[in-house]
Formats: C-alpha cells, structure tokens, sequence
C-alpha cells in the first residue's frame, strides 16, 4: 500500500473543528491575575459550597464563575466566585451548556 509524505492532507478525510474552550477564555485562565485569584480564593474557601448545601462535607478543587464570563460574569470579582468538587462543577457546566 502507497503511503503519502509525512504532512500531505488526505482529502478523503473530513477537517475536524477545533474543539474546547475558546481561544480568549484560554488565555484569560492561563493569565497571573486569574491564577492568584483562583489560589487565594480556594485557599479561603476550601469546601464545595453545593455539597455543603446538601449537608456533605468535600473538598473543592475548581474555582466557579457563578455567572459564565460569556454570558456576562465578571471574569475578576470575587462576588462571582464558588469553590466546587469536580462533580459538582460538571453537574453545573453541563446544565449551563443546555440552556
């Protein structure tokens, strides 16, 4: 079987779409100012704030906007900010992502 050049295109295979977070919030959660934000705060808040309203008690290790900076949240503020565990955080994105 012919192989072709290492970098040649295979027509016959559709182009995949780029996929995940978008090229600006990218940027805004590999920037400092977020990084020591999320540190500091999950520092002061250390426990999943949904769990704790269930009566659980699980260590948080995501920092939520409470409000998606795409809809409108403010990216900095920490009036906008939740720690969750990662379950709990995908619960809420995936709610997020179908309204």
């Amino acid at each position: 079987m012919p192989k072709l050049p290492i970098g040649r295109k295979r027509p016959w295979v559709p182009e995949r779409k780029a996929q995940g977070r978008r090229t600006e919030e990218t940027k805004f959660y590999q920037s400092s100012a977020w990084r020591r934000l999320r540190n500091a705060f999950i520092k002061d808040n250390p426990l999943c704030v949904e769990c704790h309203a269930k009566g659980i008690v699980s260590p948080a290790n995501v920092v939520d906007h409470i409000v998606p900076i795409r809809k409108g949240g403010a990216e900095l503020n920490i009036k906008n900010l939740q720690s969750l565990c990662s379950p709990c955080h995908n619960r809420k994105s995936g709610r997020e992502a179908h309204q």
